[in-house]
């Protein structure tokens, strides 16, 4: 469980950079927000964290 808190506080804090650069006129200007893209910001930062600790565990286990 706590492999899923660590994941998802990187998801909130790479996910919050990502989306007032690939968003920023619609939150700081006229445009509307595109929902779907401003989800899937948070979402890849989530499941990149996830597989590439789960990578990192089956690499470590090969070693022993």
């Amino acid at each position: 469980m706590n492999m899923y808190i660590k994941a998802f506080s990187v998801a909130i804090i790479v996910g919050s950079i990502l989306l007032c650069i690939n968003q920023f006129d619609a939150l700081f200007g006229q445009s509307e927000i595109r929902l779907i893209p401003a989800l899937l910001t948070y979402c890849v930062p989530f499941i990149v964290f996830l597989l590439g600790n789960r990578q990192g565990i089956k690499t470590k286990n090969k070693g022993n």
